[in-house]
């Protein structure tokens, strides 16, 4: 079972793909079908795994977030909630999940650059698979993508579902002075609760698309990855 908040385009090669959950898993993630082609899509790739498309990729969109009700009806209070037929009142159906240390039906990590069960932040860039471990950037770290500098951050003591923050900046690097976190081109400083580098409400870097989930549900989809320390 994978814990993500990854966000597809729809629209690919001039069709608007609609998808539908197909029944089953590929290394413990979901696959869904789509019903113009009945091409199989795995989640933790992106990638038509069979069917018209197969090899090819849908674009992600960095629009994907996970958060706390509370957390997320503060930022939206006027949110719709389109159902919650099913819920059981005070049921935990995931608790067992969370705490056991292998995967989904017992799965395990092949690669054991980390622990099966390691929360990380993954995602693509360049045409290369990264990982990096939730506890190396807590309350901030830069790394370094070649020409590009990228801004990872959460909250130290975050739990797994709140999303990090993943920034991108191809115009200069980042800097950090009494905990706060500034963007040395533009001077923009960040805004923990926006998730931002902005100034007088306009972005100074670009949102980098990539989600968290556990090491095993990404290693076995992507065994190329590399981590990034």
């Amino acid at each position: 079972m994978a814990n993500t908040a990854v966000v597809y385009d729809r629209e690919y090669n001039g069709k608007t793909i609609n998808f539908e959950a197909s029944g089953g898993l590929i290394h413990s993630s979901l696959v869904m079908q789509d019903k113009e082609t009945d091409s199989y899509w795995a989640i933790m790739s992106g990638e038509a795994i069979a069917g018209e498309f197969k090899g090819t990729r849908l674009r992600e969109l960095p629009v994907g977030e996970k958060a706390a009700w509370k957390d997320w009806l503060a930022k939206h209070p006027d949110t719709e909630i389109l159902s919650v037929n099913g819920r059981e009142q005070g049921v935990d159906h995931y608790e067992r999940y969370f705490k056991a240390s292998d995967g989904f039906r017992g799965s395990h990590a092949r690669d054991k650059r980390l622990k099966t069960k390691e929360p990380i932040f993954a995602f693509h860039y360049d045409g290369r698979s990264y990982a990096v471990q939730h506890s190396d950037f807590e309350n901030g770290k830069v790394y370094n993508m070649g020409d590009a500098r990228l801004f990872l951050h959460r909250r130290a003591g975050s739990e797994m579902f709140v999303s990090t923050t993943a920034l991108l900046s191809s115009t200069g690097g980042f800097s950090q002075a009494e905990d706060i976190w500034t963007h040395d081109e533009t001077g923009c400083t960040f805004d923990v609760a926006s998730g931002l580098f902005q100034r007088e409400k306009e972005s100074c870097t670009q949102a980098l698309t990539g989600f968290d989930t556990f090491w095993y549900n990404w290693s076995l989809a992507n065994p190329d990855t590399e981590l990034l320390d």
